[in-house]
């Protein structure tokens, strides 16, 4: 009997979880996202918990609060060290001057080294990219900073990958961040270290018997990666000249232009597939309107087969958050096929001049997965439609809050 009930028990356990998978953060007290993906703070403490002999972070910054969701991962990785994980902690020296504090706390701890890098002195942005990788098996990367509220008040998406092709591609990157990371400023500018990485693309992962994914990685800044074929902005205009019926975009901003450069290429890539008779759908998060890139949403919104709109998030009850409650996704899905998920907004400095990465995903349940995520951001009360010509009111979004709101974190 024992050896029978033992049988059943081991027929019952849960199948392993397929190798690609879209993971999402859904913002307290509200309907928005896909209930069906698996939730970021879970999936991070699963990887970082499992993790054997590296944790590798590349991030924009890292922040916390007491008693939030942020406090179980930093745990988790000082237990990781602490069992004898490699981890190394790599951040943007800009933002790090901002949120210094938990970032140095975790880079005292034996087994964790932290350095910053000066994105800036490179190639004139800032490491923008959210990515980590496992044991050199695995990478989580998407729209999640290292940020409590990116675990609980943010709308995001991301991506895991569990190949270690994948994982390889992407560490080139930051083992050549980590580098420049290292070496004194008075070096001068680092040179990009230049590999061959397009061959073998796209890299094809079985999800299941009969299911298999193909992916392509892609990265920014142009000036310093390791491929220059697999730059991100190229990678999202080809993707969107493949469109046949339908384009779906979620993004926190969108402008051809920033900070007085202009690049059109996503932009004329947009208004082709709307040309062509493509439906074409952008929504953007209202914080959008605290910039003149409001007037390149409305310009592209008066075009024939094109809607936009700006997402609002509502307040949440527990007082107003400074940074928060606000839709920070950054994908793109083509024809309910492909799915394009990375850490840049689609504007021209996120290309040009900072450091990002993303995976272009052709499989038809994924692409599903992500379309059923955006049609309940779509939907939602709180988004409404561009007018193009109107003058919108600034959204409050910063540490100062609202006439009457009470603070929470910061």
């Amino acid at each position: 009997m024992l050896v029978l009930a033992g049988a059943i028990a081991i027929g019952a356990a849960s199948p392993p979880p397929p190798p690609v998978q879209l993971v999402e953060t859904r913002p307290v007290e509200t309907a928005l996202g896909n209930p069906v993906l698996p939730e970021a703070r879970s999936a991070w403490l699963d990887l970082i918990g499992g993790a054997k002999r590296s944790l590798d972070f590349e991030e924009f910054y890292l922040s916390t609060w007491p008693g939030e969701p942020m406090e179980d991962v930093i745990r988790a990785i000082g237990a990781a060290a602490k069992r004898g994980v490699k981890v190394r902690l790599l951040l943007d020296a800009r933002m790090h001057r901002t949120y210094p504090q938990p970032a140095d706390s975790l880079g005292k701890l034996p087994g964790i080294e932290l350095r910053l890098i000066d994105m800036g002195r490179i190639a004139g942005g800032v490491q923008h990219a959210k990515y980590f990788l496992v044991d050199g098996a695995s990478v989580y990367l998407g729209s999640q900073n290292l940020d409590w509220r990116a675990l609980k008040h943010i709308h995001e998406l991301g991506a895991l990958v569990r190949d270690r092709r994948v994982s390889d591609i992407f560490a080139a990157v930051f083992e050549m961040d980590w580098e420049a990371a290292g070496r004194d400023s008075a070096a001068g500018r680092p040179e990009p270290v230049a590999l061959d990485q397009h061959e073998g693309l796209p890299i094809r992962i079985v999800q299941s018997p009969g299911d298999t994914v193909a992916l392509w990685p892609s990265y920014s800044p142009r000036s310093f990666i390791p491929d220059t074929t697999l730059w991100d902005r190229d990678a999202i205009v080809r993707l969107l000249d493949r469109a046949r019926h339908e384009v779906v975009v979620q993004l926190l901003t969108y402008s051809p232009e920033d900070r007085g450069k202009r690049d059109p290429a996503i932009d004329e890539a947009l208004r082709r597939a709307a040309a062509r008779g493509v439906r074409v759908k952008l929504l953007v998060s209202d914080w959008e309107v605290n910039s003149p890139a409001i007037r390149s949403l409305q310009a592209l919104a008066t075009v024939p087969n094109v809607e936009a709109k700006l997402s609002t998030v509502s307040a949440w009850s527990g007082g107003y958050i400074p940074f928060a409650r606000v839709e920070h996704c950054k994908y793109a899905v083509v024809d309910s096929q492909w799915t394009w998920v990375g850490t840049s907004n689609w504007e021209p400095g996120y290309f040009e001049g900072s450091r990002n990465i993303a995976v272009t995903l052709l499989n038809r349940p994924l692409a599903l997965e992500a379309r059923r995520s955006f049609e309940t951001s779509w939907n939602a009360s709180g988004s409404t439609p561009v007018e193009p010509g109107k003058r919108y009111e600034p959204k409050v979004r910063g540490e100062t809050p609202p006439p009457g709101m009470k603070k929470y974190g910061g």
